[in-house]
């Protein structure tokens, strides 16, 4: 027989991982309920020779760029890591295939815009738009 003393004593982080996976999804699905809001404090660019272009496709995600470059998502903060893994999360349940609209104020440094636009290229996210107002 075995003294109790004897015994391994580890960590369980089996449970700990399935809480963190079952708040990730949490997230993603809040994030993909609400991903059309909209920041309405940004001004977008004004476009004069562009078509308008359709956004009805019900899997388009959103995402928010202001001036000072901060990224939210149904009006919610996230940092480039958070989003690189929301839009990663996103891509399993949609497809390669899952639109991205990038709005962004007028004034925002394209710098800004070209980080998101890079973590959608690095996870395999082509189908971005970046959204202005047609003139006219």
């Amino acid at each position: 027989m075995r003294n109790r003393g004897d015994e391994d004593l580890e960590t369980p982080i089996t449970s700990m991982i399935d809480i963190v996976f079952l708040l990730i999804i949490f997230f993603v699905v809040t994030a993909a309920v609400d991903k059309d809001m909209v920041d309405e404090s940004i001004m977008l660019a004004e476009a004069k020779k562009s078509p308008a272009v359709e956004t009805s496709d019900p899997r388009m995600v959103t995402i928010n760029v202001n001036q000072r470059g901060q990224i939210n998502i149904a009006l919610q903060p996230v940092t480039l890591n958070q989003l690189e893994q929301m839009l990663l999360a996103l891509k399993i349940q949609a497809g390669d295939s899952l639109p991205l609209l990038i709005r962004c104020d007028g004034n925002t440094k394209f710098d800004y815009i070209d980080r998101v636009m890079q973590r959608a290229a690095k996870i395999g996210l082509y189908r971005v738009r970046i959204a202005a107002m047609v003139d006219g």
